[in-house]
């Protein structure tokens, strides 16, 4: 894959992250989910993680980045 490429899936992780960070702030500013709800999602993100990982092993960093990107919301 080239640079570029690699670059354009960097970059819409980074927009597909943050558009969900920004979503879930809105939803707790609204009023429509509590501090303990969002950290739900997050544990729950965690857990669906952990399933996905086992059936990619040759991805073992990639998971172990995205669940440090997950615990770094939880702390």
């Amino acid at each position: 894959m080239s640079v570029a490429s690699l670059n354009g899936v960097a970059a819409a992780n980074l927009v597909s992250s943050a558009t969900m960070a920004g979503l879930l702030r809105c939803l707790v500013q609204k009023g429509l989910l509590e501090a303990a709800d969002v950290r739900e999602i997050y544990e729950i993100a965690l857990l669906i993680l952990e399933q996905q990982q086992g059936a990619v092993p040759e991805a073992v960093a990639t998971f172990q980045a995205a669940r440090s990107a997950i615990e770094r919301n939880l702390a």
